[in-house]
């Protein structure tokens, strides 16, 4: 497995590589200390299995970066590991694009699990971010007119459909993580994604326009 990692301190580069050795037989590593060596190491070789980067590196902002990242090399997996740490930052990488984020303060059995899950295509929050996106226990409804269902199927991954559709059946997160063989906290990313990207308010909302997808669905419309 060929990690590249990115920070511009040299403790933590090692602090990671020796974690990853220890988790990860015949893991090989890439090292950048800032971003344009990212660049110039993916321009080199763009396969890598897993990206590690620092949100704060010289020469250039951090959501400036993860933007251009994405932008260049859209199917390079990446994870977020930092010393910042607060909600607004961690769910504007996620949006961004990132698979998880990883804050610098956590175990090593904390950080290789969330590797895991980036590996696998799920998406790694901090414990804080998914208790502070606890599902809203209002049942406003939005209005039919409100929104193009067609148009957000498409917006979706692929697990968001998966568990969009789940959502539409009238699914618990419970339920969901056990049909799909993932954890209860997974489910609870992915439903905080589809909110973000759907601009939801709530997971009641998001049940709603799953049952009119799974409708569409059913009547073979080409689109969807």
């Amino acid at each position: 497995m060929d990690i590249l990692i990115a920070d511009d301190h040299n403790v933590v580069i090692s602090g990671l590589m020796g974690a990853l050795e220890r988790s990860f037989d015949g893991a090989s590593f890439s090292v950048a200390h800032d971003s344009a060596e990212v660049f110039r190491l993916l321009n080199q070789k763009s396969d890598y299995d897993l990206a590690l980067v620092d949100l704060k590196m010289p020469g250039m902002d951090g959501f400036d970066f993860l933007r251009r990242l994405f932008a260049e090399f859209p199917a390079l997996k990446v994870a977020v590991i930092s010393g910042v740490d607060d909600p607004c930052s961690i769910k504007k990488a996620i949006a961004l694009g990132a698979g998880g984020f990883i804050p610098k303060s956590v175990s090593e059995e904390t950080l290789i699990n969330a590797v895991r899950l980036v590996l696998r295509g799920d998406i790694y929050l901090p414990t804080h971010v998914l208790k502070a996106d606890s599902e809203s226990n209002s049942d406003q409804v939005i209005p039919d007119s409100a929104i193009d269902v067609k148009n957000a199927y498409q917006l979706l991954t692929e697990r968001q459909r998966e568990i969009m559709l789940l959502l539409g059946e009238g699914r618990s997160n419970k339920d969901i993580a056990r049909h799909l063989d993932l954890s209860e906290n997974t489910i609870k990313v992915h439903v905080s994604g589809i909110l973000r990207a759907l601009n939801l308010r709530n997971r009641t909302q998001a049940g709603v326009i799953g049952e009119k997808m799974r409708r569409i669905i059913s009547l073979n419309e080409p689109s969807v």
